[in-house]
């Protein structure tokens, strides 16, 4: 995984983490549908509660404020980032693969906060929703920003040390291109989701 996760290039990061994802979100899409009751992740975690259960009075409002919630969730990453890098593994790539946990149970129990007629079965069709492109925006910015850790560890087990300032490393061209790029899918993603909330 050094190899991958830990590559020099973005989008090697990027198609690493992600398809891992991919990976638990649909292992914990297919336990949650066929092992677990329906909406009894309904409520759960504080973004969720932030959204509430009743669609915003226009399109517009809609989009800005899932724009708004998937803002402070990516941010989250960002910070992780920046507080601990183990080896190649920056602490943000935790967030974007416990979204993709997450939103497989929330797919497989029907617990979303604005539910769907039924729990959705697993199939590739999900990928016509905005869900996975939201984490997708996640996990490029996650890769994109891993470099910003102001403490380093050589593994999960030791203690980790602080990096001076004069030694961290600054975000290259690349990366600030991913950024601009995660930030555009995420617009696009919770663009697409208000206008499916509206129109189907």
């Amino acid at each position: 995984m050094k190899h991958l996760l830990g590559n020099g290039r973005v989008i090697i990061r990027f198609i690493s983490l992600y398809v891992l994802g991919l990976i638990l979100f649909f292992i914990s899409w297919t336990i949650a549908y066929y092992l677990m009751p329906e909406g009894i992740l309904r409520g759960f975690g504080a973004l969720g509660k932030l959204a509430g259960d009743k669609a915003a009075d226009t399109m517009v409002r809609e989009f800005i404020q899932i724009l708004g919630l998937n803002l402070i969730g990516v941010s989250f990453i960002v910070i992780g980032n920046y507080i601990l890098r183990v080896k190649y593994f920056s602490f943000g790539y935790l967030v974007p693969l416990a979204w993709m946990i997450m939103y497989g149970a929330t797919l497989g129990t029907n617990s979303f906060s604005i539910q769907l007629e039924e729990a959705m079965a697993p199939t590739l069709a999900v990928f016509s929703r905005s869900g996975l492109y939201e984490i997708m925006a996640g996990v490029l910015l996650a890769v994109a920003t891993n470099s910003i850790s102001a403490n380093y560890s050589e593994s999960i087990s030791s203690k980790s040390k602080p990096i001076p300032k004069d030694e961290r490393v600054h975000l290259k061209k690349e990366q600030w291109i991913a950024i601009g790029i995660a930030i555009f899918i995420l617009a696009g993603a919770a663009l697409r989701e208000a206008y499916m909330i509206f129109n189907l």
